[in-house]
């Protein structure tokens, strides 16, 4: 065991976790955005994309990997015989594309909802300049290695999702590293909306 003294690695102030599981959180006297692994305390870039709504609708900032990548289908199976599904998933994965996973802490299914429609929309995001230390970033609580993992999820709930009775999916992935970026959310409910301009 290995014990951390969690000050930021820039300006030595003391940061105060909210979740026992966290791994990135930002200093709120610097602005810094912090790793923590179980080698120490990192600098981490973070990418802030431009709000679609004012700056003052916003609630938070959620924390988002963003991977450049391809999914590989080697094999779908299914009890249907929907060609279109078929080609629908073809055309998706046929070529490299942005791989989206909340960090945030949410329950699987709904990160893989989330994933899922990204992934099938492919939003670009516009950077800005860090907002103010008064702008709250929910702390990340995924790192990249488990990212990839539920990016496997959120792979399968789509396929699942078409209508053609999926049976067997095998697949892999091909992911450079990812980016983290912080995106504009509103709150709703027990989640959070989001609110990013997109090109």
């Amino acid at each position: 065991m290995k014990l951390l003294a969690l000050r930021c690695p820039t300006c030595a102030q003391a940061l105060k976790p909210q979740n026992p599981e966290v791994v990135v959180l930002r200093c709120a006297n610097c602005e810094t955005a912090v790793s923590i692994s179980d080698t120490g305390l990192d600098i981490i870039p973070i990418q802030f994309a431009a709000p679609a709504i004012k700056p003052e609708q916003i609630d938070a900032w959620v924390p988002l990997w963003i991977f450049n990548g391809r999914v590989n289908i080697h094999s779908r199976q299914t009890q249907g015989s929907n060609s279109q599904a078929q080609q629908d998933s073809q055309q998706l994965w046929g070529y490299p594309r942005r791989l989206y996973v909340p960090a945030w802490e949410l329950p699987t299914e709904e990160a893989c909802q989330i994933g899922g429609d990204l992934v099938q929309r492919q939003p670009a995001f516009q950077t800005i300049d860090s907002p103010s230390a008064k702008a709250t970033l929910i702390e990340a609580v995924l790192t990249p290695e488990d990212a990839l993992k539920l990016l496997e999820f959120v792979v399968f709930n789509v396929e699942a999702a078409r209508k053609d009775w999926l049976k067997d999916l095998r697949f892999t992935i091909e992911a450079a590293t990812p980016q983290l970026w912080a995106i504009p959310a509103q709150k709703a409910g027990s989640g959070w909306r989001l609110q990013p301009l997109v090109e």
